[in-house]
């Protein structure tokens, strides 16, 4: 008998199979020894050729296997659903999975799904399809699409990618998903719209993703590869892995969709108990020849199916029939498929076909019965005792920003396309290795590279070194064509001609990023133009700090006034950071010397001012040197306050001490700490039960396991952090260094309802010198999982809430589960209380709340009394063995060992040996701190959100643009405060008859803000009134604007339900429909609904 580990490295041959994402080779061998028992009857093979008579199956006399079922009453059905998981990049890259891999899928589909009406296949993935279509004569065109046509071939999902649910706010899932749906709809119309979603890889699961991204856009079910294994355990003993999932309770019933998990072969997973897709397994029917063996297969497959009937209700399961890059050879699975079909249906103990995801679900819903309603999510998710998939809410923090920065970017582009008429044909330096097409815009291409770069191991920061920088890379290159349309759109607005460039992170190193305080345009500049473009759809105050080479300056409003301005010195920890980018690999120390010289930042100052900008326009500010010094503002020595803020130090500890609400008069204590969990590499836990105590499992990109709960400090425990206090007439700064890798910056600007926290993390230390050596003579060589903790005097007794990408809260308590879970034993007393955060955590007591907000997703918890802890970087030396096989060890220059072989980098101690000799990853980002009643903080906190996640998108002219109209906005009135301008894009005019999609989305949910949860009647003819941007025509679509609301409504299925369990019922509102009067267009828009049209502006 072979052993496990023999066992499990012939699985993990075929690629990264569902089963491979498990550490414990023993959790893989319970699912190989469940499916693998010994047949319930002698094989014929076996038995005596003297005695054993005639086969007990032999192949039709024409060799053509019936595969003409479909579902039967009274029967057990099997719905064999054929498929291929196909991720965007993971091992290798987008373009090298399409073409070693993809390319072969589509290629032998086509030719043996024509073959046999009765075959069928879902798909999932739009941006490999798109490349695969792109490279197809007429004829193949032709004979693919009378496959879509007649439902042998279902898109399912339909996304650009089968996105990860976790890292992505929701503006990035429904922007994929739309280019993915708008694909479609091009190609092959109604056909082809997904009717349901199909996110077996992704490594946890957001209630957003349910109601929004699968019921608003159409989408009637959704399926899981994963789920906790807790979870999954009471539910299959209990018949209850399918269930209604009401996402939203706001919505409600509004939103619901069918959902469940995967049987797998037993133990979840996206296969089953046979995998076709090699040379390995195989039917033999063929009794003249050796190993026939078709009794055995028909066996297994009856005893598999009623083994599996016992977990789910109704007469009907569906077997998962592929696995990663499947299907490159379709005949090896069709050819056996067939025989299976053909053969157990002449056995008649149970009935088998081929399906797909959306007959299965159409048979689940005649059934009749009365399903249970889910409204938690599955984070975090967690397969064994220890394996708590938590890492990833924070690994590659660099490209998860990345995404979003680009993402706000692109919707500002999109309307600066819109209303100033900018061509694609006008652009002179177009990506020249864009996405596949869908579009006209000269905003395509960076669509579909974000949109890419969503996939669950894309953005989630799961994928190797070498593809983190591919998606990158695509960024970056597609961003500037982009920046080439703005500066072209800002020019025809502006009505001017001057050189505008962008600050946006996308150049080589250092060489060009605001986030550092690094922009050549503005430095050495004795003055320059700013034109800041406002995307949101009202009214923002906002700060811009730019960089400079002088220490006094004047400001200049839109209207001709001088601005209130302050200018700052560039501290020492930001000046250092364009140092990092240096490879050092084979230099001398003078070399070197003379590299950093040039990578030097030339400013020296920073300006900072208050920009006050239109809704969905632009504001110019003109920044020139002067010389009269800034007025100081006299302060006291351990305190930085404005309007609403007070702060205060304690000048021993060297951190934050009272946290005061002038408003309100209400204060709470506040203490900051900078410190770092040690990553586990195997052991035991301590303060768990012995049973679950110790695991092999180690820390990894996925995996969140830290090798204790002790939050060690950045540098020596006995040294206090220095404290810098820079208080100016307009900004108060406080410069907390905790080590020369761990800094903080509190910045309290006038006028601001609200205190930012500036966190620099990196490079962060493969060494712990400051933690005596646990081996004598040894380094520590410890990997990191950073965290900045803020401790509050508030009440909240193990309740926090976390959003839900961007949109509703979830309550979360301290070592429990949402209310459909079993009682849960959490064996991870900090990994297992993580939970992903992209744009807020609070705490609250009965009558105070206490918020913090990241510009950036990052995973998040509190595990202390009126803590609230978000992880912003990790470095670590060792791999989780989800099939990475590599540690997450990023350096500044974006590699860890350029000549390594995939798989070989980032190993602590080679890290130069391929020509990369580089510091650590150095990253940087920002907490915006709310205090204040529940109500006030509710209502401020997605106001702030707004600014947070969509700040202003700016443009620099070294010279006066000469505009003569400095201030302009192209709505004739604000969108109300509740509601979200979204999407306004001509992107897809050819494919929706030359209408533009535009979408806005409500902010608050139900209950949350007295002032704001409530409907808003929004005047679209209104605020779309001026001149060539006046609304001639709208009709209302689903969220991806494939079909009428009407359309979609009819696709969903009405659910018998039980209420859901412990969690109070919002009345589903009923969605008011879009009002035409006198050729007025207006809608009531009610809390957290989002609203597409397709509209024509005259």
């Amino acid at each position: 008998m072979a052993t496990t580990a023999v066992l499990l490295a012939a699985m993990l041959s075929v690629g990264k199979v569902d089963d491979s994402k498990y550490a414990d080779a023993t959790v893989f061998m319970r699912q190989f020894t469940y499916n693998k028992t010994k047949p319930s009857i002698p094989m014929w093979k076996d038995k005596d050729p003297r005695m054993r008579g005639p086969p007990p199956y032999t192949p039709p006399s024409d060799w053509v296997y019936n595969t003409k079922a479909g579902p039967r009453d009274g029967m057990i059905n099997v719905h064999l659903v054929s498929h291929s998981h196909d991720d965007t990049g993971w091992q290798v890259t987008v373009d090298q999975y399409f073409y070693t891999e993809v390319y072969y899928i589509l290629d032998t589909l086509l030719l043996f799904l024509t073959q046999d009406p009765n075959r069928k296949f879902m798909f999932v993935e739009t941006a490999f399809f798109a490349r695969w279509w792109d490279q197809q004569p007429a004829t193949k065109k032709e004979q693919f699409s009378r496959l879509v046509q007649t439902g042998q071939l279902e898109f399912v999902n339909g996304g650009w990618c089968m996105h990860d649910e976790a890292a992505p706010y929701w503006v990035e899932m429904v922007d994929q998903t739309t280019r993915g749906h708008q694909f479609l709809k091009k190609n092959f119309g109604a056909a082809a719209y997904p009717k349901g979603t199909w996110q077996i890889d992704p490594f946890g699961h957001s209630n957003t993703n349910a109601w929004l991204i699968g019921a608003e856009s159409g989408m009637y079910y959704d399926f899981w590869g994963r789920m906790d294994y807790q979870d999954f355990a009471m539910r299959k003993n209990e018949s209850r892995l399918e269930w209604i999932w009401q996402g939203s309770p706001t919505l409600g019933s509004s939103a619901q969709m069918f959902a469940g998990q995967l049987f797998g072969s037993g133990n979840t997973g996206y296969g089953t108990f046979f995998n076709f897709d090699s040379n390995g397994n195989q039917v033999q029917d063929d009794p003249r020849r050796h190993d026939y063996n078709i009794d055995y297969w028909v066996d297994m497959f009856v005893k598999n199916a009623h083994a599996q009937a016992q977990s789910f209700r109704t007469d009907h399961q569906m077997w998962a029939c592929g696995d990663d890059f499947n299907y490159q050879n379709a005949d090896h699975w069709y050819h056996n498929l067939d025989k299976i079909i053909h053969y157990a249906n002449l056995n008649g103990t149970v009935n088998a076909f081929y399906s797909t995801p959306s007959i299965y679900v159409e048979q689940k819903q005649k059934a009749g019965l009365t399903w249970e309603v889910r409204q938690d999510d599955i984070f975090p998710l967690a397969d064994a005792d220890h394996h708590f998939w938590s890492g990833y809410f924070t690994s590659r923090p660099a490209l998860k920003r990345q995404v979003h920065v680009a993402s706000n970017f692109l919707n500002a582009a999109r309307q600066m396309e819109v209303v100033s008429g900018v061509s694609k044909s006008e652009i002179q330096n177009p990506t020249t290795r864009p996405s596949p097409v869908v579009g006209k815009s000269w905003t395509d291409s960076l669509e579909g590279t974000i949109g890419v770069a969503t996939h669950h191991d894309g953005m989630s920061g799961t994928e190797r070194q070498d593809v983190s920088d591919d998606y990158a890379l695509r960024i970056s290159e597609s961003h500037g064509e982009v920046e080439e349309g703005v500066a072209l759109s800002l020019n025809r607005l502006l009505n001017i001609n001057a050189t505008l460039e962008h600050c946006n992170c996308n150049a080589v190193g250092a060489d060009n990023c605001l986030n550092i305080t690094v922009c050549p345009t503005t430095t050495g500049a004795q003055s320059f133009d700013v034109v800041a473009w406002n995307s949101l759809g009202r009214n923002s105050s906002q700060y811009l700090r730019i960089p400079v080479s002088f220490s006094s300056a004047t400001v200049t409003g839109p209207m001709g006034a001088v601005t209130n301005v302050q200018v700052d010195a560039i501290d020492a920890r930001t000046l250092s950071i364009p140092l990092l980018y240096l490879n050092k690999f084979n230099m001398t120390s003078q070399q070197i010397a003379a590299a950093q010289q040039q990578m030097m930042n030339n400013a020296t100052h920073v300006v900072s001012f208050m920009a006050e900008l239109p809704p969905m326009g632009y504001g110019v500010y003109t920044v020139a040197a002067a010389s009269k010094p800034a007025v100081r503002r006299i302060a006291a020595a351990n305190m930085i306050e404005n309007e609403y803020y007070s702060l205060s130090f304690d000048m021993t500890s060297g951190r934050p001490s009272m946290l005061t609400n002038k408003r309100t008069n209400t204060s709470t204590t506040l203490s900051v700490e900078f410190g770092w969990y040690n990553s586990s590499v195997g052991g035991c836990t301590a303060g768990v039960e012995a049973d679950h105590a110790c695991d092999s499992q180690k820390s990894g990109a996925y995996i969140f396991r830290p090798n204790s709960s002790t939050l060690f400090p950045p540098g020596p425990a006995s040294v206090a952090p220095k404290l810098t206090f820079n208080q100016g007439q307009y900004v108060q700064e406080v410069y907390q260094n905790f080590s020369n890798w761990a800094t903080l910056v509190y910045r309290l600007t006038a006028g601001s309802k609200f205190i930012d926290v500036e966190w620099t993390a990196g490079p962060i230390p493969m060494d712990t010198p400051w933690i005596p050596a646990v081996a004598p003579n040894m380094p520590n060589m410890w990997g990191k999982e950073v965290v900045v903790r803020y401790t509050t005097g508030v009440q909240s007794n193990g309740v926090f809430y976390t959003d839900s990408n961007g949109k509703e809260m979830v309550k979360r308590v301290y070592d429990k589960r949402g209310p459909s879970y079993p009682t849960h034993l959490v064996t991870e007393p900090v990994a297992g209380n993580y939970y992903p955060v992209n744009a807020m955590i609070a705490v609250q007591d009965q009558k105070n709340e206490f918020v913090v907000l990241t510009e950036v997703a990052q995973g998040g918890a509190s595990l202390m009394n009126g803590s609230v802890e978000l992880m912003v970087h990790r470095r670590i030396l060792d791999d989780d063995a989800r099939g990475v096989q590599e540690p997450l060890n990023e350096t500044m220059c974006g590699c860890n060992d350029i000549n390594a072989a995939p798989g070989n980098m980032g190993e602590f101690g080679h890290e130069a040996d391929g020509g990369c000799h580089c510091e650590g990853l150095t990253v940087r980002g920002i907490h915006r701190l709310i205090f204040d009643t529940i109500d006030e903080a509710n209502s401020e906190r997605r106001q702030q959100m707004e600014e947070v996640s969509f700040p202003a998108v700016l443009a620099f002219s070294k010279t006066a643009t000469g505009a003569a109209v400095k201030s302009r906005s192209f709505l004739k009135a604000a969108f109300p405060p509740e509601i979200k301008l979204m999407t306004l894009t001509n992107n897809y005019v050819d494919i929706n008859d030359q209408q533009l999609l535009f979408r806005v989305a409500h902010l608050y949910s139900a209950n949350e803000s007295s002032a704001h949860s409530v409907p808003v009647t929004v005047n679209f003819s209104e605020i779309f009134a001026m001149e060539g941007l006046t609304i001639s025509s709208m009709q209302e679509m689903s969220l991806t604007a494939t079909m009428t609301v009407e359309e979609r409504d009819a696709r969903n299925f009405n659910w018998s339900t039980t209420p859901p369990p412990q969690v109070e019922n919002v009345a589903a509102p009923r969605r008011s429909p879009l009002q035409v009067n006198a050729g007025m267009f207006s809608a009531v828009v009610k809390p957290m609904e989002v609203r597409t049209f397709l509209v024509q502006f005259s």
